[in-house]
Order: structure tokens, then C-alpha cells, then sequence
């Protein structure tokens, strides 16, 4: 009994430090691979409050990362506005700006996961 107990605790704390980071540093012009998604970093703007300016694009091979598209096939997509505590959409987690610094990187942290492939409205925080 106690030696399946612990089989069962050591496959979810592996299956756990296995899974996507909570977070996650972008840094700039350096495209990143997050949850199934390439995302790219364009600027970080010392404003009140700052701003940063991102590319994302999902189902992406994750070879694609190293080529001049890293987004894939076709045109790129137009960046995306975040400012501090914005959430991006990002496979089937929520990843929402934590840390910001002007000119260099965006810390971004999985803080929602969606419960339901159907429906994007059932989600709830990621502890």
C-alpha cells in the first residue's frame, strides 16, 4: 500500500517538473518558445506605465524557432500590445506580464489554464 502511495506521488511531482515553466523570461528580438508557441519580443518602452510590444504565433513546429520565419508559413502576424498584468493566450494556458524591464526583457507568468478544449470561457488560476 505505502510503496504504491509513493509510485503515485513520484510519477505527478515528475509529470509536474516535466510540464510547461510557470515562468517564462522573453528577451528582446529573440523569438521563444512557450507552451506550444513561438513568441517574439519587439520592444520594451519606458512609458507610465510600460509597454511592450510582442508577436505570437501557435502551432508552430518548434524547428521553425530557429529559422528566419520563426513564426511558420505565411506572413507574419502584427505585434500585440501588453502592458503590466496584460494576458496573452498561449496554447491552453493564460501567460500575464509580471515584470517588465525597459529595453531588455518581459517575465511573463501562467496565471489561468483553460479547463475545457470547447470552451475558453471555463478557466481558472494556475496556483
Amino acid at each position: 500500500m505505502r510503496s504504491s502511495l509513493c509510485i503515485c506521488v513520484a510519477l505527478a511531482l515528475a509529470s509536474c517538473a516535466r510540464g510547461e515553466p510557470s515562468e517564462v523570461t522573453l528577451e528582446l528580438k529573440k523569438p521563444t518558445r512557450v507552451n506550444g508557441c513561438h513568441i517574439y519580443l519587439h520592444h520594451v518602452l519606458l512609458r507610465d506605465p510600460p509597454i511592450a510590444d510582442v508577436t505570437f504565433a501557435c502551432d508552430v513546429p518548434e524547428s521553425a524557432l530557429k529559422e528566419k520565419n520563426w513564426w511558420g508559413q505565411g506572413v507574419q502576424r502584427p505585434a500585440t500590445e501588453l502592458g503590466m498584468g496584460d494576458c496573452l493566450r498561449l496554447g491552453n494556458r493564460f501567460y500575464c506580464t509580471e515584470i517588465m524591464q525597459p529595453g531588455e526583457s518581459v517575465t511573463l507568468k501562467a496565471t489561468y489554464e483553460i479547463l475545457h478544449d470547447r470552451r475558453i470561457d471555463h478557466i481558472r488560476p494556475i496556483r
